[in-house]
């Protein structure tokens, strides 16, 4: 069986990421059961969210969205359009805190992100951002919805609840107070053998 989880830290050493003892992953149009490409439309929760130990044991590995859905893509809370994370990682941007009453990791910390002004749904082309002020958090939803819709204005966020809290206390037993995140996209990785 393919060590997902270790091949994901090699590529990120080749890229000269951070690894840490607990590593915070996300993989844009892929599925969280097979890692097998999806179509990556907009509107569904078609990414994964990973907690991976610095051993390549994967943590946890759940469906998530990496990108805002429909109605923030066409209706964005900046005028020069919808956040979406950049690829790439995003060192100690994150920490304890709440969104909307949820228990979740708060931005603390300079991210960069794509504006979607064309209100396309891709990042290619768009301008970049970086803030430290976006309210770009790591929540979850509340009914685990068929689309993500207006969950997501540019957040990382888990589609299920429950597994959202087993994230939350692993963020807790790591003992650590920020969080590096890395946002990769998922049919990079297969083209380059990582997946597949």
């Amino acid at each position: 069986m393919t060590n997902y989880g270790a091949n994901i830290l090699s590529y990120m050493q080749e890229q000269k990421f951070r690894i840490r003892a607990f590593n915070i992953v996300y993989l844009e149009g892929v599925d969280p059961d097979t890692f097998a490409v999806n179509t990556d439309r907009l509107d569904e929760w078609n990414d994964v969210r990973m907690v991976i130990r610095d051993n390549g044991e994967i943590l946890h590995c759940v469906s998530a969205t990496t990108e805002p859905g429909r109605y923030y893509t066409e209706n964005p809370l900046n005028p020069n359009g919808a956040a979406r994370i950049a690829f790439g990682q995003h060192l100690e941007a994150w920490t304890f805190g709440t969104h909307k009453g949820q228990d979740a990791l708060v931005q603390c910390g300079a991210v960069k992100v794509h504006r979607d002004k064309n209100k396309d749904g891709f990042r290619t082309g768009d301008p970049v951002d970086v803030a430290d002020s976006f309210g770009l958090n790591q929540h979850t939803t509340s009914n685990a919805p068929e689309l993500v819709g207006r969950w997501s204005a540019g957040c990382l966020v888990g589609r299920y609840p429950e597994s959202h809290t087993k994230f939350m206390q692993l963020c807790r037993d790591a003992g650590m107070r920020r969080f590096d995140t890395t946002v990769l996209d998922g049919s990079g990785l297969h083209k380059l053998g990582v997946l597949g």
